[in-house]
């Protein structure tokens, strides 16, 4: 049972669990964001546009069923804004990836007058066979 007990504390202090927590808590608090803005922005200028004073109110009303469709509209917005920043954010890191591997293969082979004149002859030798 011990050894069970010390895999697991291995296992959660690992870096890669410590950064997917602070990732999740990161989200969690970056969707409450777009969830303002949305609610508190872009609702509002919806509904000045659709006539409703609250767009979150416009309801179908199918039989006895209340079909909430501002609130869905809503909650649509919030997710296609929450996706596209964080598109954003994971191009970004990409872009900035292939920047730090292009400097390091540029920094791995420095180009030297050795290396360029045996490339050339290397070249001529081959123009030969």
């Amino acid at each position: 049972m011990r050894n069970f007990i010390g895999e697991f504390r291995d296992f959660i202090m690992r870096g890669n669990v410590m950064d997917l927590a602070v990732a999740f808590i990161m989200g969690a608090a970056f969707q409450t964001v777009i969830k303002s803005v949305v609610d508190d922005l872009i609702m509002p200028l919806i509904g000045i546009i659709t006539g409703s004073i609250s767009f979150s109110n416009i309801v179908w009303h199918v039989g006895a069923a209340n079909i909430k469709v501002g609130s869905f509209i809503g909650t649509l917005i919030t997710f296609l804004l929450t996706s596209f920043a964080v598109f954003l954010i994971l191009k970004a890191i990409r872009k900035a990836q292939a920047i730090a591997s292009k400097n390091s293969e540029e920094e791995a082979v420095p180009e030297t007058e050795l290396v360029v004149l045996q490339e050339i002859r290397d070249a001529l030798a081959e123009k030969k066979d």
